[in-house]
């Protein structure tokens, strides 16, 4: 298949679950063979900087909470 067939697909999950249906999702691709289909499977993020005890902390949170 070729890279220009792909199309995007959002998943609903679970809230707070979205790295276990990504871990899931490349696993169940590996084992089926179905890389060839699947380019990546990504968990939309942003990075958020707050002060704790006098220091910068860098989080990163899904931006689209139960999206995969």
């Amino acid at each position: 298949m070729a890279e220009s067939e792909k199309k995007w697909y959002v998943l609903r999950s679970v809230s707070g679950k979205e790295n276990k249906v990504k871990e899931y999702l490349e696993s169940e691709i590996k084992k089926t063979d179905l890389g060839k289909y699947v380019s990546q499977v990504l968990i939309p993020t942003e990075k958020t900087y707050t002060v704790r005890n006098g220091k910068k902390v860098m989080k990163e949170r899904a931006y689209l909470p139960g999206y995969v």
